[in-house]
């Protein structure tokens, strides 16, 4: 029997607007903690909404979309399209960041990465090349660091929450309605 993809795209943007504003949030916290460092706490911790919020939308999914016929590689799909527009969102906020509110901010993230590179003791041409490399572009740093490693993070999720959703079948909670009541 063929599976049914023509929702895929569609419900994938839908899911996409939800995770994208939750990680715009979680975003505001990463923002903060260059102020408040106690902040970064909280949005670390914000980071396990994601993984619950795929398993939310694969189910809703699988069970009213395409009507328990999934299989693996299409969760899957809908998984990687699901964070990729969720990224679209997080992109927006991270430009707003980058180039008006904290313009030093990729380059302060680079000089601790250089930091970090030094204190593991590797070759010195190795951390000399690193220091030489020119910081990127504000579009390149979102491609790379914002879009593809959500693309990425939202492909290795997929590969674990897709069999959990498969096996998993919500329980109807609602009443018969010819059950009658008593008190």
């Amino acid at each position: 029997m063929q599976e049914d993809k023509s929702q895929l795209m569609n419900y994938a943007m839908y899911a996409g607007i939800f995770l994208g504003l939750f990680w715009m949030l979680k975003y505001l916290f990463v923002m903060g903690s260059t102020r408040i460092p106690a902040l970064n706490l909280i949005g670390s911790f914000l980071t396990i909404g994601t993984p619950l919020i795929l398993f939310y939308f694969l189910t809703k999914y699988k069970t009213d979309i395409v009507n328990n016929n999934m299989s693996y590689w299409h969760g899957v799909q809908f998984g990687i399209m699901l964070f990729f527009f969720a990224s679209l969102l997080e992109a927006v906020i991270v430009f707003v960041h980058i180039t008006w509110i904290d313009q030093a901010f990729v380059g302060k993230l680079y000089e601790n990465m250089v930091e970090t590179v030094k204190m593991m003791n590797l070759s010195d041409r190795m951390v000399n090349s690193f220091e030489n490399q020119p910081l990127p572009t504000t579009m390149n740093y979102i491609f790379s660091n914002v879009i593809l490693a959500d693309i990425f993070i939202g492909m290795f999720l997929s590969f674990f929450v897709v069999p959990i959703v498969l096996r998993f079948t919500p329980k109807n909670v609602k009443e018969p309605e010819n059950q009658i009541k008593e008190d």
